[in-house]
């Protein structure tokens, strides 16, 4: 009689805890969802910053035989550094709002919407650029895959680790961070993925060239379900990240087609083109439009991203009075950190954020 009263307790302790647990976190989401309700027209700016993958090892990462460590240390972030910066932009009232949110397609162009959020946020889009871990990178201080395990969690792998890990990239990080604060997250905004495809996606070896390219597709398009489930939103970065200035048009088509057969497919359509090393002079050609910002407006994109230290958001002037929607997206990168630490200083406090572990410590530069 005592085994079986000790097997009930054990079971009943088990269900309270998940019941107890998983309630906290409903109530949590519902009670923000309740909050949302009193919603506000927003109508200053939006805020859109960006970085590449994480330095998941800044010991490798910074080695002084590293082939990538000055790339790293210019644009990219330390895993330490991004979790600074969540932070700082929780506590500064920034909140996180879908791509897909600002804007809408009307036939012709993109049109910005009106925005509502919650009173005294101040709305954030973040991106993360270069997803596809391509192999070159491997070993060299970076992960190299987002899996999903058996229980249907998020994490990373890293060749020569077998081992999953859930703290190391900014996927798995942004994550746990909106699980601890979701009133970061409005509407179950997380991030905006934004893929070339050359070297296939998020690890996965989905381009033409690849040997088990369909069984790679197949484990691909599992991880993309589920962070479009999770919030996730996706974006091209076109195909072979070329200085697309320096391309012919024939070659700049091929490369739109590329991306559109070999990495739509897994991930569906989107709207947004963010531009290689944020060249958004491609646009404009001796004063009208060019023929490469035609085809990818007949390919489908109405909202095209560059690279701008400044917040914006608007229509881009042109001879022809062409509506053509674009935004700027601030850069989150060693080089910007190290340089321009006093235009972000609306967003975070450089010395609450910094990595130290880089080469150039922060009284090198900080004044």
């Amino acid at each position: 009689m005592s085994k079986i009263l000790q097997k009930t307790s054990l079971f009943l302790t088990l269900f309270f805890t998940i019941f107890i647990g998983t309630f906290s976190n409903s109530f949590l989401h519902f009670c923000y969802a309740i909050n949302n309700k009193n919603l506000v027209e927003y109508k200053g700016q939006i805020y859109h910053l960006f970085t590449h993958c994480l330095i998941a090892d800044t010991e490798i990462a910074f080695s002084k035989n590293n082939t990538m460590r000055e790339h790293y240390d210019r644009d990219c972030l330390t895993v330490l550094e991004f979790k600074n910066i969540l932070s700082q932009l929780y506590k500064n009232d920034y909140i996180l709002i879908k791509p897909s949110s600002i804007f809408y397609n009307n036939g012709d162009y993109g049109v910005k919407k009106t925005l509502h959020i919650p009173p005294g946020k101040k709305p954030l889009i973040l991106s993360f650029d270069d997803v596809n871990y391509d192999q070159k990178k491997s070993g060299k201080g970076m992960v190299d895959k987002i899996a999903i395990t058996t229980q249907g969690d998020l994490v990373t792998y890293t060749n020569g680790n077998p081992l999953p890990q859930t703290n190391n990239e900014f996927i798995t990080i942004l994550e746990n961070f909106v699980k601890s604060n979701p009133d970061f997250s409005f509407d179950g905004a997380k991030g905006l993925i934004c893929l070339t495809g050359y070297d296939g996606i998020l690890g996965y070896r989905t381009n033409k060239e690849s040997p088990n390219r369909e069984q790679e597709i197949k484990q691909a398009k599992v991880v993309v379900n589920k962070l479009k489930q999770l919030g996730w939103e996706f974006a091209s970065h076109s195909y072979g990240h070329y200085h697309m200035k320096k391309i012919s048009n024939e070659k700049f088509k091929s490369d739109i087609n590329s991306w559109k057969n070999e990495v739509e497919n897994i991930v569906g359509k989107t709207q947004i083109y963010v531009y290689p090393y944020g060249e958004r002079e491609v646009i404009d050609s001796q004063g009208n439009i060019s023929d490469k910002h035609l085809a990818l407006e007949e390919a489908g994109f109405r909202l095209f991203c560059g690279v701008g230290i400044n917040p914006y958001f608007s229509y881009l002037p042109n001879n022809l009075n062409k509506k053509i929607l674009f935004m700027d997206r601030t850069p989150l990168d060693g080089y910007t950190l190290q340089n321009n630490y006093q235009k972000l200083s609306h967003l975070f406090d450089i010395k609450k954020i910094y990595d130290n572990r880089r080469d150039k410590k922060l009284t090198d530069f900080l004044t």
